[in-house]
């Protein structure tokens, strides 16, 4: 959609005329004209309309996306979520197929090298990375401060998990929750990318079967609290049912995870609990 497109569609939901839609931010005869197309909004006029009206600034740029976003970027978009549905599966021989697509495609060296690692990961071949892939994002995380507000970046954290000894990963992730925690304008679609974080962060931690002395060490317990703390909105609920599983692991419950498991798999989620650990 086009902005006045879109202008429309929220106008038609609200069931509001015009000059409602309006609200004397602009005229109604201008508004008219940015809807149809034919004269443009300034931003500052945009984002006031939208919050006169309380519309979720996300759900609108969600349906510009598609008509503003560049041919190469949908391209790696798609790769993107192809890879992402193959790892969270197991399915080497489409992640292999997915990861030469992605080295034939994209012009994202982020996309390339997440790609590299997920197929290795899926291989049990971790240690033939190259070294010195490892010692630069070694320096891309511990010296980079941007890596912990740019979302290439943090989906690049998430796969490398795997390369990180714990202490090293306990260091970056530990900056990271410190970070959250001193950001007050966090916004909800920022949040959500961190609780996938600290998910995988904490499935690592179970996977490596660390001590109950270690989980301390390597502030498993604040992990939790962060995100069963996190704001009651109905984006966060999958990821505090995933910290309770996981805490029930920790605690060998063995037979409490099992239920959540089981809860999970009766809502239709079979898909989530696929990458969950047992």
């Amino acid at each position: 959609m086009t902005i006045g497109q879109a202008l429309r569609k929220i106008r038609q939901n609200l069931d509001l005329t015009q000059k409602e839609m309006a609200a004397n931010i602009v005229t109604r005869p201008f508004y008219a004209k940015a809807e149809a197309g034919k004269s443009r909004i300034s931003a500052d006029k945009l984002a006031a309309i939208l919050f006169e009206h309380d519309v979720d600034i996300t759900y609108f740029y969600q349906l510009l996306r598609a008509t503003y976003t560049s041919k190469q970027k949908k391209i790696e978009s798609d790769l993107n979520n192809k890879m992402e549905q193959a790892f969270n599966v197991g399915k080497i021989d489409e992640i292999e197929s997915c990861y030469q697509e992605i080295l034939s495609q994209s012009h994202s060296k982020i996309l390339k090298l997440r790609a590299m690692i997920s197929v290795a990961y899926l291989k049990n071949k971790l240690n033939q990375i190259d070294p010195k892939i490892k010692k630069d994002l070694f320096i891309e995380f511990n010296e980079g401060q941007n890596w912990m507000t740019n979302p290439e970046l943090l989906r690049l954290f998430t796969n490398t998990m795997p390369l990180w000894e714990q202490d090293t990963l306990a260091f970056f992730i530990n900056r990271l929750l410190n970070e959250m925690k001193s950001n007050k304008n966090i916004s909800e679609l920022e949040q959500e990318r961190y609780l996938r974080v600290f998910e995988n962060y904490l499935a690592v931690c179970y996977n490596r079967k660390l001590s109950k002395k270690s989980l301390q060490l390597m502030h498993v317990p604040k992990i939790i609290d962060y995100i069963m703390e996190s704001k009651p909105t109905i984006h966060f609920l999958l990821y505090k049912i995933a910290a309770l599983y996981l805490k029930n692991l920790f605690l060998n419950n063995k037979e409490e995870a099992q239920k959540i498991r089981n809860e999970v798999q009766k809502y239709g989620y079979q898909d989530l609990i696929k990458t969950w650990p047992k």
